[in-house]
């Protein structure tokens, strides 16, 4: 069997399961994540309302935009982890139905697609597209769709203390994120790689600051264009687009450009926001 027709085989069964994990939108896993990217937002940003007695963030506040990528960690045991440390395994129409501090809420991931690219002088890569569904007592709250390619594995002054603590928040093992000797001497790395997730949480913080009155985001598609090192700088970059300056869809929706560079300007992840207004209650 060769191992297009192996990956084949796996990818039948593969697309059959699905996983079910419930997790309680904690306010401390929140405050944890805000005291962890709150030192690099802009002043501008707003402080969350908190709890008098425990100064944790008040049950009922509204996540932020990608703070749900601190829940639903994936409690996998440590022999069940690849030798690099990581694991082998929508928007909703209006009014909206966003996760909040202190509710339960489920999260569904299923693979939807599994595809093989042959190389005619290395080996495979196999693309593996994942959708993770997120409901709460209401319902549907959010959809995600990722897309991740595997490949064979390789023969390991951005914060270190705060990729440390987002791995941790995440429940995210990969050493690449913080092990310097892994990053660099076994997958030929120049430093340690921040998460994507986290340059998209602070993008969208970025966005959360800048965000007209009266509106909230609807939608958010990125991509991650090049790595982003420790020891790069980071800049956060948005702007509002054409239709936006000049006149509003009919919907009254608005679109943000947004973006960030390395210390050479070069773009390391950049997306679109789609915003829309909400009516007043």
């Amino acid at each position: 069997m060769t191992p297009v027709t192996m990956i084949q085989q796996w990818a039948k069964d593969a697309k059959q399961t699905r996983s079910e994990v419930w997790d309680r939108m904690d306010s401390r896993q929140l405050t944890l994540l805000d005291q962890t990217i709150r030192p690099y937002l802009p002043s501008s940003y707003p402080p969350h309302p908190t709890d008098p007695l425990f100064g944790d963030i008040a049950e009922g506040t509204a996540l932020p935009p990608a703070a749900h990528l601190v829940y639903f960690p994936s409690a996998k045991s440590e022999q069940s982890l690849s030798p690099d440390g990581y694991h082998a395994a929508g928007t909703p129409p209006a009014p909206f139905n966003p996760l909040r501090v202190g509710s339960a809420a489920q999260l569904v991931s299923s693979i939807e697609d599994i595809s093989v690219k042959e190389r005619a002088d290395a080996d495979p890569l196999v693309f593996v597209k994942f959708l993770r569904e997120t409901r709460n007592e209401l319902g549907l709250s959010m959809v995600e769709r990722r897309q991740l390619v595997y490949m064979k594995p390789v023969e390991v002054q951005r914060k270190i203390i705060m990729l440390f603590r987002y791995s941790a928040l995440t429940w995210n093992s990969h050493r690449i994120h913080y092990d310097h000797n892994y990053a660099c001497n076994i997958e030929n790395h120049p430093g340690l790689l921040v998460h994507g997730p986290l340059t998209c949480t602070l993008l969208l913080q970025l966005l959360q600051a800048n965000m007209p009155k009266g509106y909230v985001a609807k939608s958010f598609e990125y991509r991650a264009i090049s790595p982003m090192y420790c020891q790069q700088s980071l800049t956060l970059n948005g702007r509002w687009s054409q239709r936006s300056e000049g006149s509003e869809a009919a919907d009254g929706s608005r679109i943000c450009e947004l973006w960030s560079t390395d210390n050479e300007g070069g773009i390391t992840m950049k997306g679109t926001a789609t915003v829309v207004p909400v009516a007043d209650k």
